[in-house]
């Protein structure tokens, strides 16, 4: 069957037309949220209320990017589902959320989360090289960042300090503002590379106290029975008493001589659980000087003797 010329061609126009709306939609580019070009000099630094945009939106920011805009939202309080490219995180507290020109993000935040968002023009005119921004931004916004921080830690309680001050210092034309915009815009940066600084401490640390912890596990494995004293664990670990003491608190949850307690208790409870062994045989096996003295130990843990212990479980 032929078709008409003009039968063809609106066949093609729907064609097209179809391919058209199958398309998904580009994601939006922003100058800030919900506004498509810039209204403010070269020279940008914006600073809003998480709520003043958020609120109105249902606490709902769609996925979009900035051309030219660095972001660092900093929340207080509350919290927020944080999409970032294709990664997304739930927080709450207190955190940083950096955001690079060019980054598609979003947020869902909780109803009523505090927090300030700062924006940062990356136009030439602006954070440029005479104000040695630079280097800072390359240190902490060359990609994005979650940053956490203790609520009452003093890196925190800084950068919520140059932050309001930030907000002040936009609020009335003042003579130097500039000057002092940069200023403070710098000890932003600042307090967030000396978070990262510390993290990148705090995570090494953990490293090392894991390790050491792990090796002290193996280690006790192989000599509760021999009732070593923490001494002993350290200085077969290489490291003092005191730090071999606080990794396993750090890591552990409990002091190492604990630990060591622990072991040999419920070494105690499975032999008297699982075997007919007599107390002088457990006693003996586990490094005890006595039955006697097992007992008590035993008991002070417990709170039981061993053998009421064992009946109690096997009352047969």
């Amino acid at each position: 069957m032929l078709l008409s010329k003009g039968a063809t061609m609106q066949g093609a126009a729907m064609t097209a037309m179809t391919r058209r709306s199958n398309t998904a939609p580009p994601i939006p580019q922003f100058a800030l949220y919900g506004e498509t070009s810039f209204r403010h000099k070269p020279e940008f630094v914006h600073i809003e209320d998480i709520r003043a945009r958020s609120e109105r939106n249902g606490w709902v920011i769609k996925p979009h990017r900035h051309g030219h805009l660095f972001q660092v939202l900093c929340l207080f309080s509350g919290g927020a589902e944080v999409h970032v490219d294709e990664r997304t995180s739930t927080h709450k507290g207190s955190w940083v959320i950096v955001v690079p020109s060019g980054v598609v993000h979003g947020f869902k935040f909780s109803p009523d989360t505090d927090g300030l968002v700062l924006s940062l023009s990356t136009n030439a005119l602006g954070l440029d090289a005479e104000n040695h921004l630079g280097p800072l931004l390359d240190g902490v916004l060359a990609r994005p960042r979650i940053i956490k921080f203790q609520l009452n830690s003093l890196v925190f309680k800084e950068l919520s300090l140059y932050l309001r001050q930030i907000r002040q210092e936009l609020i009335v034309p003042r003579q130097d503002q500039q000057i002092a915009l940069f200023s403070l815009v710098k000890m932003v940066l600042v307090s967030l590379r000396r978070r990262l600084h510390q993290e990148h401490v705090e995570d090494a640390e953990q490293q090392i106290g894991a390790k050491l912890t792990h090796t002290f596990r193996h280690l006790l494995e192989q000599h509760y029975k021999q009732h070593w004293k923490i001494g002993d664990y350290a200085a077969a670990l290489h490291v003092s008493a005191s730090t071999l003491n606080r990794a396993c608190h750090e890591m552990l949850g409990a002091a190492a001589k604990k630990l060591m307690q622990e072991r040999l208790h419920v070494e105690a409870k499975r032999r008297l659980i699982y075997t007919k062994e007599t107390l002088d045989q457990i006693s003996f096996d586990l490094g005890y000087k006595d039955a006697a003295y097992f007992s008590r130990v035993f008991k002070l843990i417990e709170g039981v003797p061993p053998m009421s212990y064992r009946r109690r479980l096997d009352p047969g």
